[in-house]
């Protein structure tokens, strides 16, 4: 009897092949499945009135940055570029909701400003609109300003990226402003490095001419702790 049900059942499986070769389902696997993303649009932040030469560099490594942190995200579509109108906002008044909200943008949120150089300081202005809410656009306004260098306008992107992410990812911060830190001998000896979570900006932080290992950051971020040989011993530094 257990040999014909297991005959049995092998021509069963054989018959039913066929069937399950025809069928063209898939098993999808992945994040944020069944949600739809926003749709952002970032056109570039324009030069406010009275720039410096080396704004025109400082825009660049900003707008870049910001585009870069934002698509990273993986929370939002960023509307191509090439979906954009002509006109791009540098302020408020600037705007055009339906030419951003309609197609072929067709965008959901809109993060758009200026910014400029006087006196040595980068002056950025941020905002961030709702195109589908006519009567209340306004999600986010923000200004900042710290002195005129590229890693600074990094700085201030990552800071802004980060606002929207907050504002727009369920209220879970973002991680353009996190460092990493890392052990690195590219300057002869084992010494800690840090740079940004994209990998931009590395600097070296010891210069002990030794061996250093294992680099972890204090819980208030204030403070580097690192296992050194500089001694002659193993020790713990910071």
């Amino acid at each position: 009897m257990r040999r014909i049900t297991v005959f049995l059942l092998v021509v069963c499986i054989a018959l039913g092949a066929p069937h399950l070769g025809a069928q063209e389902d898939w098993i999808r696997t992945g994040t944020g499945l069944g949600v739809e993303k926003v749709r952002l649009a970032v056109p570039e932040f324009q030069l406010a009135l009275g720039a410096t030469p080396n704004s025109d560099t400082l825009r660049k490594v900003f707008n870049d940055t910001l585009w870069n942190d934002l698509e990273n995200a993986g929370i939002f579509e960023v509307v191509s570029k090439s979906f954009y109108p002509l006109s791009q906002p540098g302020r408020p008044t600037d705007v055009v909701l339906d030419a951003w909200g309609n197609p072929p943008a067709s965008a959901g949120m809109l993060a758009f400003g200026n910014l400029g150089v006087a006196n040595d300081v980068l002056a950025v202005k941020g905002w961030l609109y709702d195109v589908k809410n006519s009567a209340s656009p306004l999600v986010l306004g923000k200004q900042y300003s710290e002195a005129a260098t590229p890693e600074n306008a990094r700085l201030i992107a990552h800071r802004f990226a980060d606002e929207i992410i907050l504002r727009l990812g369920g209220g879970l911060p973002g991680i353009a402003e996190s460092k990493i830190f890392f052990i690195s001998n590219r300057s002869g000896h084992k010494e800690v490095w840090t740079m940004d979570y994209d990998g931009a900006g590395q600097r070296q932080l010891t210069r002990l001419g030794s061996i250093a290992l294992s680099p972890r950051i204090s819980p208030d971020g204030g403070r580097v702790a690192f296992t050194s040989f500089a001694g002659g011993g193993v020790e713990l530094a910071m």
